[in-house]
């Protein structure tokens, strides 16, 4: 991935100003210290959302004359964090497609709320095999799991949640949240009929995170924080 010299200083400013105060920081303050328009600030950082290196909320603004409107808020990804150190990302997986990929599932995951997680479950227990690329396997492979854990109970989910969120490394997040995952289905094995299938589909899971470099599993750490969010 090619990072132009504009974009990186956008990067370092949101993450020098995100670690000054570890809150999430907005556009108007960074289009301050760059000496550019607040739009133009805006859509940049809109951009870089858009491209994985962002991840926007919303608050409620009370400081304002009228409060109750919502301010946009920016905050690095871990794929920012990598970018910045200087890990540049293989196109194993051309980013159009990964985004793709990405939106399709975080739809589905937030869809479990309300549907029956064991649809999700066999439709993507279909599409696995066909999945070459190491990232988006893995991509389908955490919404497999988080579908098979809300079949449990959303506070098994919960749990797992808890314990993914507090990795220090992507790798690491991501080899808790197999393992967790896999023990909770265990414990109730009798509630699971494709558990066998699920454990060798795991195991190529397991051999991709190797395979993949520190960007490519900062892309999916960030996929799994917001499915995880989406499901919950």
């Amino acid at each position: 991935m090619r990072i132009t010299r504009r974009r990186m200083d956008f990067l370092q400013k949101i993450k020098q100003l995100y670690e000054a105060t570890d809150l999430p920081v907005h556009y108007a303050r960074v289009a301050e210290l760059l000496g550019v328009s607040k739009w133009s600030a805006y859509e940049m950082l809109k951009t870089l959302e858009k491209e994985g290196f962002l991840a926007s909320q919303y608050e409620v603004n009370q400081g304002e004359k009228f409060p109750g409107r919502a301010m946009v808020l920016f905050a690095p990804t871990r794929l920012a964090e990598a970018v910045l150190s200087g890990k540049v990302l293989e196109e194993k997986a051309p980013l159009k497609e990964w985004r793709q990929v990405k939106e399709r599932l975080l739809s589905l995951c937030e869809g479990l709320k309300k549907n029956n997680p064991r649809e999700l479950i066999e439709q993507l227990m279909a599409e696995l095999p066909g999945l070459e690329r190491p990232l988006i396997f893995s991509a389908y492979m955490i919404a497999l799991l988080i579908a098979q854990l809300q079949t449990l109970s959303e506070k098994s989910l919960g749990l797992v949640k808890n314990v993914v969120l507090g990795a220090a490394k992507a790798e690491t997040g991501l080899a808790m949240f197999a393992g967790a995952a896999m023990g909770s289905m265990l414990k109730t094995a009798t509630q699971f009929p494709l558990l066998s299938q699920i454990v060798s589909h795991l195991d190529r899971f397991q051999d991709n995170l190797v395979e993949l470099n520190q960007s490519e599993q900062a892309l999916l750490m960030d996929f799994l924080e917001e499915a995880l969010e989406k499901a919950t």
